[in-house]
Protein backbone atom coordinates (compact mmCIF):
# COMPACT_ATOMS: atom_id res chain seq x y z
CA UNK A 1 0.00 0.00 0.00
CA UNK A 2 1.56 3.38 -1.39
CA UNK A 3 1.37 5.46 2.03
CA UNK A 4 0.46 8.95 -0.31
CA UNK A 5 -2.79 6.88 -0.36
CA UNK A 6 -3.76 6.64 3.11
CA UNK A 7 -6.38 8.83 4.66
CA UNK A 8 -7.49 9.75 7.89
CA UNK A 9 -11.12 10.39 7.79
CA UNK A 10 -12.35 7.19 8.53
CA UNK A 11 -15.35 7.42 6.58
CA UNK A 12 -16.41 4.26 4.39
CA UNK A 13 -18.78 2.55 2.49
CA UNK A 14 -18.90 -0.28 4.70
CA UNK A 15 -20.45 2.00 6.99
CA UNK A 16 -23.18 2.99 4.24
CA UNK A 17 -24.19 -0.97 3.74
CA UNK A 18 -24.56 -1.49 7.11
CA UNK A 19 -26.92 1.52 7.14
CA UNK A 20 -29.14 -0.09 3.58
CA UNK A 21 -29.27 -3.05 5.86
CA UNK A 22 -31.12 -1.88 8.59
CA UNK A 23 -33.29 0.66 6.49
CA UNK A 24 -34.44 -1.98 3.86
CA UNK A 25 -34.00 -5.19 5.30
CA UNK A 26 -35.34 -8.19 3.21
CA UNK A 27 -35.81 -6.10 0.30
CA UNK A 28 -33.71 -7.30 -2.62
CA UNK A 29 -30.95 -5.86 -3.00
CA UNK A 30 -28.93 -8.26 -5.60
CA UNK A 31 -30.81 -10.67 -8.08
CA UNK A 32 -29.03 -12.86 -10.72
CA UNK A 33 -31.48 -15.41 -12.45
CA UNK A 34 -33.15 -17.56 -9.39
CA UNK A 35 -30.61 -16.02 -6.87
CA UNK A 36 -31.58 -13.36 -5.22
CA UNK A 37 -29.77 -11.39 -1.98
CA UNK A 38 -31.77 -8.99 0.30
CA UNK A 39 -29.96 -5.64 1.82
CA UNK A 40 -29.91 -7.63 5.11
CA UNK A 41 -28.27 -11.08 3.64
CA UNK A 42 -25.66 -8.54 1.79
CA UNK A 43 -24.62 -6.78 4.77
CA UNK A 44 -24.67 -10.54 6.70
CA UNK A 45 -22.73 -12.68 4.24
CA UNK A 46 -19.84 -9.81 3.54
CA UNK A 47 -19.29 -9.64 7.06
CA UNK A 48 -18.95 -13.52 6.77
CA UNK A 49 -16.91 -13.11 4.12
CA UNK A 50 -14.52 -10.50 5.58
CA UNK A 51 -13.82 -13.25 8.94
CA UNK A 52 -12.77 -15.23 5.93
CA UNK A 53 -10.37 -12.92 4.33
CA UNK A 54 -8.85 -11.88 7.91
CA UNK A 55 -8.22 -15.89 8.56
CA UNK A 56 -6.11 -15.88 5.06
CA UNK A 57 -4.59 -13.04 6.29
CA UNK A 58 -6.14 -9.79 4.67
CA UNK A 59 -5.99 -6.93 6.11
CA UNK A 60 -6.82 -2.79 6.08
CA UNK A 61 -4.71 -1.05 3.54
CA UNK A 62 -4.66 -5.05 1.26
CA UNK A 63 -4.73 -4.40 -2.24
CA UNK A 64 -7.61 -7.47 -3.45
CA UNK A 65 -8.38 -8.26 -6.64
CA UNK A 66 -11.80 -9.03 -7.69
CA UNK A 67 -11.80 -11.31 -10.74
CA UNK A 68 -15.37 -12.78 -10.43
CA UNK A 69 -17.80 -13.63 -13.36
CA UNK A 70 -20.31 -13.50 -11.17
CA UNK A 71 -21.76 -9.93 -10.23
CA UNK A 72 -23.36 -10.51 -6.81
CA UNK A 73 -20.54 -12.38 -5.66
CA UNK A 74 -18.53 -9.27 -6.92
CA UNK A 75 -20.62 -6.57 -4.57
CA UNK A 76 -20.53 -9.70 -1.52
CA UNK A 77 -17.11 -9.55 -1.67
CA UNK A 78 -16.17 -5.67 -2.87
CA UNK A 79 -18.12 -4.72 0.99
CA UNK A 80 -16.61 -7.68 2.96
CA UNK A 81 -12.62 -6.04 1.76
CA UNK A 82 -14.40 -2.49 2.59
CA UNK A 83 -15.41 -4.21 5.96
CA UNK A 84 -11.74 -4.66 6.81
CA UNK A 85 -10.79 -1.11 5.16
CA UNK A 86 -8.84 -2.66 2.64
CA UNK A 87 -8.55 -1.69 -1.02
CA UNK A 88 -11.09 -3.34 -4.20
CA UNK A 89 -9.32 -3.69 -7.40
CA UNK A 90 -11.85 -5.33 -9.98
CA UNK A 91 -11.03 -6.84 -13.00
CA UNK A 92 -12.06 -8.08 -15.83
CA UNK A 93 -13.21 -11.74 -15.10
CA UNK A 94 -12.23 -12.23 -19.30
CA UNK A 95 -8.35 -11.49 -18.44
CA UNK A 96 -6.43 -14.77 -18.70
CA UNK A 97 -4.04 -16.22 -16.48
CA UNK A 98 -1.04 -14.43 -17.63
CA UNK A 99 -2.71 -10.99 -17.74
CA UNK A 100 -4.06 -11.62 -14.19
CA UNK A 101 -0.50 -12.52 -13.24
CA UNK A 102 0.93 -9.25 -14.69
CA UNK A 103 -1.89 -6.73 -13.11
CA UNK A 104 -0.94 -8.34 -9.62
CA UNK A 105 2.70 -7.22 -9.95
CA UNK A 106 1.60 -4.33 -11.26
CA UNK A 107 -0.80 -3.33 -8.81
CA UNK A 108 0.61 -4.83 -5.75
CA UNK A 109 -1.96 -6.78 -5.10
CA UNK A 110 -2.03 -9.29 -2.21
CA UNK A 111 -4.57 -11.11 -3.82
CA UNK A 112 -7.01 -12.08 -6.61
CA UNK A 113 -10.30 -13.48 -5.68
CA UNK A 114 -10.93 -15.84 -8.58
CA UNK A 115 -14.27 -18.37 -9.22
CA UNK A 116 -11.27 -21.05 -9.36
CA UNK A 117 -7.52 -21.15 -8.62
CA UNK A 118 -5.74 -20.08 -12.68
CA UNK A 119 -2.12 -18.63 -10.89
CA UNK A 120 0.11 -21.80 -11.30
CA UNK A 121 1.71 -20.70 -8.40
CA UNK A 122 1.90 -16.84 -10.62
CA UNK A 123 0.09 -14.83 -8.00
CA UNK A 124 -1.84 -15.13 -5.18
CA UNK A 125 -5.37 -17.05 -5.72
CA UNK A 126 -8.35 -17.39 -3.27
CA UNK A 127 -10.78 -19.12 -4.91
CA UNK A 128 -14.24 -18.51 -4.31
CA UNK A 129 -15.88 -21.94 -4.65
CA UNK A 130 -18.36 -23.52 -2.82
CA UNK A 131 -16.20 -24.72 -0.36
CA UNK A 132 -14.66 -21.51 0.33
CA UNK A 133 -18.10 -19.88 0.79
CA UNK A 134 -19.30 -23.04 2.77
CA UNK A 135 -16.47 -21.89 5.06
CA UNK A 136 -16.91 -18.49 5.25
CA UNK A 137 -20.30 -19.21 6.13
CA UNK A 138 -19.47 -20.83 9.57
CA UNK A 139 -17.93 -17.32 10.51
CA UNK A 140 -20.89 -15.23 12.62
CA UNK A 141 -22.51 -12.37 10.93
CA UNK A 142 -21.95 -9.41 13.52
CA UNK A 143 -20.35 -6.46 11.73
CA UNK A 144 -16.67 -6.14 11.44
CA UNK A 145 -15.64 -2.88 13.37
CA UNK A 146 -12.36 -1.28 11.59
CA UNK A 147 -9.81 -0.56 13.72
CA UNK A 148 -7.00 2.17 13.72
CA UNK A 149 -6.84 5.92 12.96
CA UNK A 150 -5.85 5.45 8.96
CA UNK A 151 -8.55 4.81 6.32
CA UNK A 152 -7.47 3.54 2.60
CA UNK A 153 -9.34 3.72 -0.68
CA UNK A 154 -12.51 2.22 -1.40
CA UNK A 155 -10.78 1.32 -4.82
CA UNK A 156 -8.47 1.33 -7.67
CA UNK A 157 -10.19 0.78 -11.12
CA UNK A 158 -8.28 -0.25 -14.29
CA UNK A 159 -8.23 1.72 -17.63
CA UNK A 160 -9.31 -0.13 -20.25
CA UNK A 161 -5.44 -0.13 -21.67
CA UNK A 162 -6.97 0.77 -25.07
CA UNK A 163 -3.87 3.14 -25.20
CA UNK A 164 -1.38 0.40 -23.79
CA UNK A 165 -1.22 -1.00 -19.85
CA UNK A 166 -4.20 -0.15 -17.50
CA UNK A 167 -3.45 2.44 -15.06
CA UNK A 168 -4.64 2.50 -11.36
CA UNK A 169 -7.28 5.71 -10.95
CA UNK A 170 -7.36 5.98 -7.14
CA UNK A 171 -10.95 6.59 -5.14
CA UNK A 172 -11.71 7.15 -1.85
CA UNK A 173 -14.66 6.20 0.16
CA UNK A 174 -15.63 9.81 0.27
CA UNK A 175 -15.51 10.22 -3.79
CA UNK A 176 -17.75 7.15 -4.16
CA UNK A 177 -20.31 8.41 -2.37
CA UNK A 178 -19.86 11.57 -3.91
CA UNK A 179 -20.96 10.37 -6.86
CA UNK A 180 -23.52 8.58 -6.31
CA UNK A 181 -25.21 11.43 -4.36
CA UNK A 182 -23.98 13.70 -7.52
CA UNK A 183 -26.51 11.50 -9.63
CA UNK A 184 -29.30 13.61 -8.26
CA UNK A 185 -27.77 16.90 -9.77
CA UNK A 186 -28.16 15.10 -13.12
CA UNK A 187 -31.61 14.13 -13.67
CA UNK A 188 -34.76 12.39 -12.00
CA UNK A 189 -32.75 9.49 -11.31
CA UNK A 190 -34.57 7.19 -9.40
CA UNK A 191 -34.81 5.84 -6.43
CA UNK A 192 -36.42 2.15 -4.77
CA UNK A 193 -36.84 0.73 -8.34
CA UNK A 194 -35.12 -2.10 -10.61
CA UNK A 195 -31.74 -1.77 -12.08
CA UNK A 196 -31.10 -4.01 -14.99
CA UNK A 197 -27.12 -4.01 -15.08
CA UNK A 198 -25.73 -6.19 -18.24
CA UNK A 199 -22.29 -5.35 -17.67
CA UNK A 200 -19.30 -6.38 -15.76
CA UNK A 201 -18.03 -5.10 -12.64
CA UNK A 202 -14.33 -4.22 -13.48
CA UNK A 203 -16.58 -1.68 -15.48
CA UNK A 204 -16.58 1.68 -13.61
CA UNK A 205 -19.75 2.94 -14.92
CA UNK A 206 -21.56 -0.27 -13.94
CA UNK A 207 -19.89 -0.31 -10.82
CA UNK A 208 -20.75 3.63 -10.02
CA UNK A 209 -24.49 2.88 -10.86
CA UNK A 210 -25.15 -0.72 -9.08
CA UNK A 211 -23.54 1.70 -5.91
CA UNK A 212 -26.03 4.27 -6.84
CA UNK A 213 -29.03 2.55 -7.05
CA UNK A 214 -28.50 0.42 -4.09
CA UNK A 215 -27.81 3.75 -2.24
CA UNK A 216 -31.66 4.65 -3.50
CA UNK A 217 -32.98 1.01 -2.29
CA UNK A 218 -32.82 -0.32 -5.29
CA UNK A 219 -32.80 -3.83 -6.56
CA UNK A 220 -30.26 -4.45 -9.20
CA UNK A 221 -31.12 -7.33 -11.32
CA UNK A 222 -27.84 -8.42 -13.18
CA UNK A 223 -27.81 -9.79 -17.09
CA UNK A 224 -25.28 -11.83 -18.46
CA UNK A 225 -22.76 -9.71 -19.99
CA UNK A 226 -23.45 -11.61 -23.53
CA UNK A 227 -27.08 -10.27 -25.21
CA UNK A 228 -29.01 -9.34 -27.61
CA UNK A 229 -30.98 -5.80 -27.53
CA UNK A 230 -34.23 -6.84 -28.60
CA UNK A 231 -33.46 -9.42 -24.67
CA UNK A 232 -32.60 -6.50 -22.93
CA UNK A 233 -35.89 -3.98 -24.32
CA UNK A 234 -38.54 -7.19 -23.52
CA UNK A 235 -36.65 -7.43 -19.69
CA UNK A 236 -37.44 -3.72 -19.67
CA UNK A 237 -40.91 -4.16 -20.07
CA UNK A 238 -41.73 -7.49 -18.67
CA UNK A 239 -40.02 -7.01 -15.24
CA UNK A 240 -41.13 -3.72 -14.47
CA UNK A 241 -36.87 -2.03 -15.08
CA UNK A 242 -37.01 1.59 -14.02
CA UNK A 243 -33.35 2.19 -14.50
CA UNK A 244 -30.85 0.77 -17.58
CA UNK A 245 -27.29 1.51 -18.25
CA UNK A 246 -26.49 1.35 -21.65
CA UNK A 247 -23.33 2.25 -23.79
CA UNK A 248 -23.68 3.58 -27.40
CA UNK A 249 -23.27 0.94 -29.14
CA UNK A 250 -26.05 -1.18 -27.44
CA UNK A 251 -28.37 1.86 -27.60
CA UNK A 252 -27.47 2.01 -31.36
CA UNK A 253 -28.68 -1.71 -31.74
CA UNK A 254 -32.14 -1.21 -29.93
CA UNK A 255 -32.93 1.76 -32.16
CA UNK A 256 -32.32 -1.21 -34.85
CA UNK A 257 -35.41 -2.65 -33.69
CA UNK A 258 -37.81 0.57 -33.60
CA UNK A 259 -39.94 0.78 -36.31
CA UNK A 260 -40.11 4.58 -36.22
CA UNK A 261 -43.39 5.24 -35.69
CA UNK A 262 -42.57 7.37 -32.64
CA UNK A 263 -44.14 5.05 -29.76
CA UNK A 264 -41.30 4.35 -27.15
CA UNK A 265 -40.16 1.15 -27.15
CA UNK A 266 -40.14 1.11 -23.36
CA UNK A 267 -42.07 3.61 -22.62
CA UNK A 268 -42.15 3.07 -18.73
CA UNK A 269 -38.74 3.00 -18.09
CA UNK A 270 -37.63 5.61 -15.87
CA UNK A 271 -34.15 6.39 -16.96
CA UNK A 272 -31.90 5.59 -19.74
CA UNK A 273 -28.41 5.80 -18.90
CA UNK A 274 -26.11 6.35 -21.76
CA UNK A 275 -22.14 6.66 -21.20
CA UNK A 276 -18.90 5.18 -22.01
CA UNK A 277 -18.25 6.88 -25.42
CA UNK A 278 -19.31 9.28 -27.42
CA UNK A 279 -23.20 9.21 -29.47
CA UNK A 280 -24.09 10.10 -33.19
CA UNK A 281 -26.39 13.69 -32.56
CA UNK A 282 -29.52 11.53 -34.69
CA UNK A 283 -29.00 8.29 -32.59
CA UNK A 284 -29.06 10.71 -29.30
CA UNK A 285 -32.38 12.31 -30.56
CA UNK A 286 -34.04 8.91 -32.16
CA UNK A 287 -33.38 7.83 -28.27
CA UNK A 288 -35.26 9.90 -26.74
CA UNK A 289 -38.02 10.20 -28.89
CA UNK A 290 -38.15 6.10 -29.92
CA UNK A 291 -36.95 4.36 -26.98
CA UNK A 292 -38.17 6.23 -23.95
CA UNK A 293 -38.48 10.13 -23.20
CA UNK A 294 -36.27 9.10 -19.96
CA UNK A 295 -32.59 8.82 -22.24
CA UNK A 296 -29.86 10.53 -20.75
CA UNK A 297 -26.43 10.89 -22.45
CA UNK A 298 -23.19 11.50 -20.23
CA UNK A 299 -19.52 12.65 -20.64
CA UNK A 300 -17.20 10.86 -17.78
CA UNK A 301 -14.91 9.41 -16.66
CA UNK A 302 -12.99 7.23 -14.50
CA UNK A 303 -10.40 10.20 -13.18
CA UNK A 304 -13.32 12.82 -13.61
CA UNK A 305 -16.61 11.65 -12.53
CA UNK A 306 -19.55 12.74 -14.66
CA UNK A 307 -18.99 16.52 -16.09
CA UNK A 308 -22.13 16.77 -18.81
CA UNK A 309 -25.79 15.41 -18.99
CA UNK A 310 -27.95 15.50 -21.89
CA UNK A 311 -31.48 14.93 -21.19
CA UNK A 312 -34.91 15.84 -21.07
CA UNK A 313 -35.40 19.24 -23.81
CA UNK A 314 -32.00 19.48 -24.26
CA UNK A 315 -31.51 16.77 -26.71
CA UNK A 316 -33.83 18.11 -28.65
CA UNK A 317 -31.85 21.14 -28.82
CA UNK A 318 -28.47 20.16 -28.42
CA UNK A 319 -28.18 16.76 -29.92
CA UNK A 320 -24.79 17.80 -31.45
CA UNK A 321 -23.20 18.73 -27.71
CA UNK A 322 -22.63 16.25 -24.66
CA UNK A 323 -25.13 18.01 -22.61
CA UNK A 324 -24.71 21.02 -20.09
CA UNK A 325 -21.94 20.83 -17.60
CA UNK A 326 -22.89 20.17 -14.29
CA UNK A 327 -23.71 22.75 -11.64
CA UNK A 328 -21.31 21.20 -9.38
CA UNK A 329 -18.55 20.50 -11.61
CA UNK A 330 -15.71 23.03 -12.37
CA UNK A 331 -14.54 22.58 -15.64
CA UNK A 332 -11.78 24.01 -18.18
CA UNK A 333 -10.86 24.40 -21.86
CA UNK A 334 -6.85 24.57 -21.60
CA UNK A 335 -4.31 25.53 -24.26
CA UNK A 336 -1.10 23.03 -24.12
CA UNK A 337 0.42 25.62 -21.41
CA UNK A 338 -2.93 25.08 -19.05
CA UNK A 339 -4.08 28.61 -19.67
CA UNK A 340 -7.98 28.68 -19.69
CA UNK A 341 -9.44 29.27 -23.65
CA UNK A 342 -12.57 31.14 -24.11
CA UNK A 343 -15.93 29.68 -25.13
CA UNK A 344 -15.84 28.07 -28.26
CA UNK A 345 -12.23 27.27 -28.80
CA UNK A 346 -10.88 23.41 -28.81
CA UNK A 347 -8.29 22.43 -26.21
CA UNK A 348 -7.70 20.15 -23.42
CA UNK A 349 -10.73 19.23 -20.73
CA UNK A 350 -9.72 19.39 -17.41
CA UNK A 351 -11.63 19.53 -14.02
CA UNK A 352 -12.03 19.80 -10.51
CA UNK A 353 -15.25 18.53 -8.87
CA UNK A 354 -17.13 16.05 -6.07
CA UNK A 355 -16.48 13.13 -8.39
CA UNK A 356 -12.66 13.69 -9.37
CA UNK A 357 -10.34 10.59 -8.27
CA UNK A 358 -7.55 11.37 -5.91
CA UNK A 359 -4.98 10.16 -7.57
CA UNK A 360 -3.52 7.59 -10.29
CA UNK A 361 -1.75 4.65 -8.59
CA UNK A 362 2.24 5.26 -8.04
CA UNK A 363 1.69 8.50 -10.36
CA UNK A 364 1.90 6.64 -13.28
CA UNK A 365 0.08 8.46 -16.11
CA UNK A 366 0.07 9.52 -19.82
CA UNK A 367 0.51 12.42 -21.63
CA UNK A 368 -2.15 12.09 -23.53
CA UNK A 369 -4.54 10.02 -21.11
CA UNK A 370 -5.99 10.24 -17.36
CA UNK A 371 -4.23 12.40 -15.01
CA UNK A 372 -4.07 14.71 -12.14
CA UNK A 373 -2.05 17.68 -12.32
CA UNK A 374 -2.21 20.62 -10.00
CA UNK A 375 -5.06 19.51 -8.12
CA UNK A 376 -7.29 19.41 -11.43
CA UNK A 377 -8.05 16.23 -13.43
CA UNK A 378 -7.53 15.93 -16.62
CA UNK A 379 -9.55 13.41 -18.76
CA UNK A 380 -7.27 13.02 -21.82
CA UNK A 381 -9.93 14.67 -24.17
CA UNK A 382 -10.37 17.38 -26.55
CA UNK A 383 -13.34 19.40 -26.30
CA UNK A 384 -14.79 23.04 -26.08
CA UNK A 385 -17.51 24.73 -23.79
CA UNK A 386 -20.27 27.42 -26.04
CA UNK A 387 -21.14 30.19 -24.00
CA UNK A 388 -24.74 28.96 -22.62
CA UNK A 389 -22.46 26.20 -21.35
CA UNK A 390 -22.85 22.84 -23.03
CA UNK A 391 -19.79 20.87 -23.84
CA UNK A 392 -18.58 19.02 -26.89
CA UNK A 393 -16.36 16.93 -27.07
CA UNK A 394 -13.75 16.47 -30.23
CA UNK A 395 -11.97 13.30 -29.40
CA UNK A 396 -9.07 11.99 -27.47
CA UNK A 397 -5.88 13.76 -27.11
CA UNK A 398 -4.16 10.50 -28.60
CA UNK A 399 -6.67 10.10 -31.44
CA UNK A 400 -5.78 13.82 -32.53
CA UNK A 401 -4.21 13.36 -36.52
CA UNK A 402 -1.82 15.64 -37.37
CA UNK A 403 -1.83 16.45 -41.19
CA UNK A 404 0.71 18.48 -42.52
CA UNK A 405 0.96 20.24 -39.72
CA UNK A 406 -2.96 20.92 -39.51
CA UNK A 407 -5.01 19.45 -36.06
CA UNK A 408 -7.44 16.98 -37.40
CA UNK A 409 -10.52 15.74 -35.07
CA UNK A 410 -12.12 12.30 -35.97
CA UNK A 411 -15.05 13.18 -34.87
CA UNK A 412 -16.10 15.87 -37.39
CA UNK A 413 -15.13 13.55 -40.31
CA UNK A 414 -16.96 10.86 -38.29
CA UNK A 415 -20.08 13.02 -37.83
CA UNK A 416 -20.32 13.77 -41.49
CA UNK A 417 -19.47 10.43 -43.08
CA UNK A 418 -22.90 8.71 -40.56
CA UNK A 419 -25.20 11.05 -42.62
CA UNK A 420 -24.51 9.11 -45.67
CA UNK A 421 -27.06 7.30 -46.13
CA UNK A 422 -26.74 3.40 -45.84
CA UNK A 423 -23.65 4.16 -43.13
CA UNK A 424 -24.42 2.25 -40.10
CA UNK A 425 -20.40 3.07 -38.16
CA UNK A 426 -17.45 4.76 -38.30
CA UNK A 427 -14.18 5.74 -37.06
CA UNK A 428 -11.59 7.66 -38.34
CA UNK A 429 -7.81 7.52 -37.42
CA UNK A 430 -4.14 8.72 -38.33
CA UNK A 431 -1.71 6.25 -40.35
CA UNK A 432 1.85 7.10 -40.84
CA UNK A 433 2.79 8.91 -44.12
CA UNK A 434 5.95 10.58 -45.15
CA UNK A 435 5.20 13.29 -46.84
CA UNK A 436 2.27 14.37 -44.37
CA UNK A 437 3.33 12.70 -41.12
CA UNK A 438 -0.07 11.51 -40.87
CA UNK A 439 -3.15 10.40 -43.26
CA UNK A 440 -6.54 9.96 -42.81
CA UNK A 441 -8.34 6.75 -42.98
CA UNK A 442 -12.01 5.93 -42.56
CA UNK A 443 -13.12 2.63 -41.43
CA UNK A 444 -16.41 1.86 -42.12
CA UNK A 445 -19.76 -0.64 -41.61
CA UNK A 446 -22.34 0.60 -43.93
CA UNK A 447 -25.21 -1.55 -46.23
CA UNK A 448 -24.63 -3.12 -49.78
CA UNK A 449 -25.04 -0.71 -52.06
CA UNK A 450 -22.82 2.33 -50.26
CA UNK A 451 -19.31 3.08 -52.35
CA UNK A 452 -16.43 4.56 -51.72
CA UNK A 453 -17.47 7.04 -54.18
CA UNK A 454 -20.69 7.81 -52.00
CA UNK A 455 -18.05 8.62 -49.30
CA UNK A 456 -15.36 10.64 -50.97
CA UNK A 457 -18.33 12.59 -52.65
CA UNK A 458 -19.52 13.85 -49.18
CA UNK A 459 -16.14 14.35 -47.87
CA UNK A 460 -15.70 16.65 -51.37
CA UNK A 461 -19.15 18.66 -49.94
CA UNK A 462 -18.79 18.86 -46.32
CA UNK A 463 -14.81 18.73 -45.25
CA UNK A 464 -11.95 21.12 -46.24
CA UNK A 465 -9.19 19.04 -48.04
CA UNK A 466 -6.63 18.69 -45.75
CA UNK A 467 -9.78 16.74 -43.48
CA UNK A 468 -10.78 14.20 -46.35
CA UNK A 469 -9.86 10.91 -45.87
CA UNK A 470 -7.23 9.25 -48.20
CA UNK A 471 -8.55 6.08 -47.52
CA UNK A 472 -11.74 4.08 -46.94
CA UNK A 473 -12.11 0.50 -45.36
CA UNK A 474 -15.12 -1.44 -45.23
CA UNK A 475 -15.94 -3.23 -42.42
CA UNK A 476 -18.69 -5.68 -41.06
CA UNK A 477 -17.69 -4.46 -37.93
CA UNK A 478 -15.71 -2.25 -35.70
CA UNK A 479 -13.21 -3.87 -33.26
CA UNK A 480 -14.63 -2.56 -29.74
CA UNK A 481 -13.60 -3.05 -25.84
CA UNK A 482 -15.82 -4.27 -23.54
CA UNK A 483 -17.25 -0.81 -22.39
CA UNK A 484 -18.26 -0.59 -26.14
CA UNK A 485 -15.13 1.77 -26.81
CA UNK A 486 -13.81 1.56 -30.77
CA UNK A 487 -10.18 0.29 -30.72
CA UNK A 488 -8.84 2.81 -32.65
CA UNK A 489 -4.63 1.27 -32.32
CA UNK A 490 -6.08 -1.50 -33.53
CA UNK A 491 -7.35 0.01 -36.62
CA UNK A 492 -4.07 1.90 -37.36
CA UNK A 493 -2.07 -0.97 -36.30
CA UNK A 494 -3.76 -2.91 -39.81
CA UNK A 495 -2.74 -0.19 -41.79
CA UNK A 496 0.73 0.04 -40.60
CA UNK A 497 1.59 -3.60 -40.45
Amino acid sequence: MDPHMSQQNHSNLADTFHALGARYGARSALVSGARSVSFAGLVATSAQWARQFQAEGLKAGDQVGLVLRDSVDTVLAMVAIWMLDAVAVPIDFRNRADERGRLSEEFDLAALLEDRDLSNGAYRSIACDAGWKDTAARHSDAPVERKGTESHPALISLTSGTTGRPLGIVASHRTIQLRSFGYGFEAHYPFEGKFLNAYPLSFSASRNHTIGQLMRGATVCFHPPIFAADELIEKVNSQGITFLFAVPATVKAMLGLSNGTGKPLMPDLKMLYCGGSGMEAHDKLRAWQELTPGFLHCFSSSVSGTCSVLAGADVASHSHTDGRVLPTVRLEIVDEDHTPLPAGEVGALRVRSHGMAEGMYKNRARDTGDKIRDGWAYTGDLAKVSTDGFLTVVGRSSDMIIRGGANVYPAEIETVLQAVPGVADVAVTGFASVEFGEEIAAFVVAKSGVTEGDLAAECRVQLAPDKRPRKFIFLDSLPRNTNGKVLRRELRASLES
